[in-house]
């Protein structure tokens, strides 16, 4: 049998109409055909994914399983309209167009799937950036689209759209802010300057990268918030990665020690506070240097590398704890006040009236001091009092 004249015998017969029972048998006939290869398709298809041991079935032959079945169905429609010589025209386009669109989005889908989640991520071990997936999905689909629409409708949308001076205009107008975080998320992604789970401060706030998309960034705070930032303003603002160029950063806390501290014994104590705190990093190793001197206290900073950005507030509390710790055993006061105190307090002895006690009496005799006497606050700093001035010897004898 010549199978190119299978095309010819097929115009020849949808020329003149078929009967309903024809067209009804024909019809059953591509419906049954059609699932038939639908379940030996998705069978094959099942046994690849258990082959390869992949979320190849689900990425794949779940989403494909409902559009599949609805173009078997418009398969069998199509038939049907056909075989009857067209009498409903507009059926016969929106059936043809679903066709179409149907087909465009398997192709689509199976391209995705086996480049992007199974050849690319799969295999290859490349995370293809979420913002650059969506552009490629985003002109398929419309390229797919135009293409269907112009093939059944007759009318070519692509130059249409492409030299139309008013619809130009109006898009780049309202999309104008549309575009600008595009183009920013394109830029952002090709310079790499973040990824998904970076923790960065960028205007203002500081949070961890939970996804980047073709309009926004969004963070996701230490207090569990998530701020959607626009990649216009990202791309405007100074950005601080923490993760950058690797996971280890860098954390320095300031302590104020007494002025008659050891440099030596603050050293020792800050060596064995970072040491004391398992998730402090070893190498590169602790630092401490003296900040300030003052007259009051001595400024020291202490440096230390972490490997998890995000529980820095907590470790950065567990060294000041252990340095703490570790200055009260090497017999080194912490803050101003050790340096110098601002009050001293000292107790007033109450003196007992009476005629026991002359006029010339003691404080011995005057008897013990009052336990429950006020205190008496003086200030540790006390000004001498200005001298007096010379006296003048006077010229004049009295």
């Amino acid at each position: 049998m010549n199978l190119d004249r299978l095309p010819a015998l097929w115009a020849d017969l949808i020329r003149s109409p078929a009967s309903l029972p024809v067209a009804l048998a024909v019809s059953a006939s591509v419906l049954v055909l059609g699932f038939f290869v639908y379940r030996l398709v998705f069978a094959s298809l099942s046994r690849l994914a258990g082959a390869t041991q992949t979320s190849l079935d689900d990425l794949l032959v779940r989403r494909m399983r409902l559009p599949a079945r609805m173009l078997v169905a418009l398969l069998a429609m199509h038939a049907f309209i056909s075989l009857r010589g067209g009498e409903l025209p507009t059926l016969h386009k929106g059936v043809l167009l679903l066709e179409l669109a149907l087909s465009a989005y398997l192709a689509i889908e199976i391209a995705e799937t086996l480049i992007i989640d199974y050849w690319l991520a799969e295999r290859r071990k490349v995370q293809l950036p979420a913002l650059v997936r969506h552009l490629l999905l985003t002109i398929l689909y419309l390229v797919a689209g135009l293409s269907i629409v112009g093939a059944v409708t007759g009318v070519d949308l692509v130059p249409l759209l492409a030299t139309s001076t008013v619809i130009t205009v109006v898009l780049g107008l309202a999309l104008q802010d549309t575009l600008g975080n595009l183009f920013a998320g394109l830029a952002l992604h090709s310079e790499r300057s973040f990824g998904v789970g970076d923790w960065i401060l960028v205007d203002g706030v500081e949070g961890q990268v939970i996804y980047v998309g073709w309009r926004s960034t969004r963070l996701r705070t230490f207090s569990g918030d998530v701020v959607i930032l626009p990649n216009s303003v990202i791309a405007k603002a100074r950005v601080q990665n923490f993760c950058a160029p690797d996971r280890n950063c860098a954390r320095n806390i300031e302590m104020l020690v007494a002025l008659a501290a050891s440099p030596e014994a603050v050293e020792r104590a800050a060596h064995r506070a970072c040491s004391e705190v398992p998730d402090v990093l070893r190498e590169p190793a602790p630092r401490l240097w003296l900040a300030a001197v003052t007259p009051l206290f001595q400024r020291y900073v202490i440096k230390f590398w972490i490997a998890d950005f995000e529980r820095h507030d907590v470790l950065e509390s567990e060294v000041m704890k252990a340095f703490f710790r570790a200055c009260r055993d090497e017999g080194v006061a912490l803050g101003p006040a050790a340096a110098q105190p601002a009050l001293a307090v000292e107790l007033r002895p109450a003196v007992i009236a009476g005629p026991a006690a002359g006029a010339g009496g003691s404080a011995a005799a005057a008897g013990p001091a009052d336990p429950k006497a006020a205190p008496l606050v003086l200030p540790a700093i006390v000004v001498a009092p200005a001298a007096p001035p010379p006296a003048v010897a006077s010229d004049v004898e009295g």
